[in-house]
């Protein structure tokens, strides 16, 4: 079974994230691709056999999407998150999970009420000599 991934933000991080699940990782593919420049999303689309959705909700709620993969910009992690978590659909986030504590509260509670752990965040660099010195 190969688990399709919606890929949310193309900047470096995603762009990291992406080319890991096309060339390393195997079990999951990136199907979804989205992007605030459309330039952007259509080219990394050609280029990784995706499709383009230039609104996150879209790609969230689209067949072509069993789990997501959010590198946005912070301020839209939390609307992202809820959507997928709407769609019954797992999450994992870049850091930070949200710009406030209320917000990441937000994002707890509703996990919580789905009733299964639905999100994992990327937080790497707590595990990096130099940042635990």
């Amino acid at each position: 079974m190969t688990v399709k991934i919606g890929l949310i933000g193309l900047g470096m991080i995603g762009l990291d994230h992406l080319k890991r699940f096309h060339h390393v990782i195997s079990g999951a593919q990136v199907t979804a691709v989205c992007d605030i420049n459309h330039t952007t999303a259509d080219a990394v689309a050609n280029e990784f056999g995706a499709t383009a959705f230039y609104d996150a909700e879209e790609m969230i709620n689209s067949e072509l999407v069993d789990a997501v993969f959010i590198c946005s910009i912070g301020p839209v992690h939390k609307a992202q998150i809820l959507a997928a978590f709407n769609a019954g659909k797992p999450v994992f986030c870049e850091k930070p999970l949200t710009p406030t504590a209320d917000e990441s509260k937000e994002i707890i509670d509703a996990e919580v009420k789905a009733g299964k752990r639905l999100l994992q965040l990327g937080f790497m660099r707590r595990f990096d000599r130099v940042i635990r010195r």
